[in-house]
């Protein structure tokens, strides 16, 4: 299951992505760029292959499933590519292919090499140029191959920040159109919400927890936060102080400790003289967090 893109596994789909050694993130939804393939093969399949069929058994479906594939599927012309599906697989992508047990390639094992993104936001990489996301237009990026995959990283972290299929032609120009969306707007707005929800300074304290947790998804973060806050009222000075004292948070988390809070005080046993006695909000994280996004912005 998957609530603010984060993620909780059941305990045979870990095993088998530990076995397989894949990584497992959510994809946004909604969004043709990172998912799009997957969705429409899943409904070409359930249109052309299996709409008003039935089966008697899995056998049977299994059967009438490689038929379909072997008669229709992939020897029709592909809107996309122009050609048969197993004509391009087998030229193009068969000898890319490994065993599912093969392990990838560990980011800190794979060589990074570096590439001057220019003003188009393209980056060359043997005879081909490839996109990398907005926010890198006109500085330097990490580049890796690993895999038949073009992997695009930060220099200073090693963090993986897009990738890419390496084509095996030469003169192309390969964009992912999700790296020309200005997306700082939406997250500066997201921000401004929640330091307008919980003042400024605890607002950017929170923001500054959630991105330290979960960089990849800090925007899903934000907009979960919001959704989790607007279920309640003003938050007591002292919950917020407890909030801030959590070396990790997410917005999942987040509403977990603001119903344990409310619960607890429902039961009698929230101390009085807590609620009457000032306290002070320690933001020494935010600062801390802050201090190091700077120190990683200048190197």
């Amino acid at each position: 299951s998957e609530e603010y893109r984060e993620l909780k596994l059941n305990q045979r789909f870990a095993q088998y992505a530990t076995a397989a050694s894949f990584h497992i993130h959510a994809c946004e939804g909604f969004d043709p760029e990172s998912k799009g393939k997957v969705e429409a093969a899943v409904k070409y399949v359930k249109q052309d292959c299996l709409y008003g069929e039935s089966f008697r058994s899995e056998t049977e479906l299994r059967a009438y499933t490689l038929d379909w594939l072997n008669e229709v599927a992939n020897i029709r012309v592909h809107g996309t590519t122009k050609e048969q599906p197993q004509r391009h697989y087998d030229r193009s992508e068969r000898s890319h292919m490994n065993h599912y047990h093969v392990a990838m390639a560990s980011l800190d094992n794979t060589p990074m090499q570096t590439r001057k993104v220019d003003k188009t936001g393209l980056i060359s990489w043997a005879s081909n140029k490839y996109s990398v996301p907005m926010k890198w237009q006109q500085s330097r990026v990490g580049v890796s191959e690993a895999n038949g995959q073009l992997l695009l990283l930060d220099p200073a972290t090693g963090e993986l920040i897009g990738q890419h299929t390496v084509s095996l032609d030469k003169g192309l120009i390969i964009k992912n159109r999700d790296h020309y969306r200005d997306k700082t707007q939406a997250v500066e707005a997201l921000e401004a919400y929640l330091n307008e929800r919980l003042g400024i300074d605890v607002g950017r304290a929170i923001a500054a927890q959630l991105k330290a947790t979960m960089p990849r998804f800090y925007k899903d973060q934000l907009r979960g936060a919001l959704d989790v806050l607007k279920h309640y009222g003003e938050l007591p000075t002292a919950l917020t102080a407890h909030l801030l004292e959590r070396e990790e948070l997410t917005a999942s988390k987040m509403r977990e400790y603001i119903d344990a809070w409310f619960s607890a005080e429902q039961r009698g046993r929230m101390a009085d003289d807590e609620e009457d006695s000032p306290v002070t909000i320690d933001l020494s994280m935010y600062r801390r967090i802050s201090h190091v996004n700077a120190q990683r912005s200048l190197s």
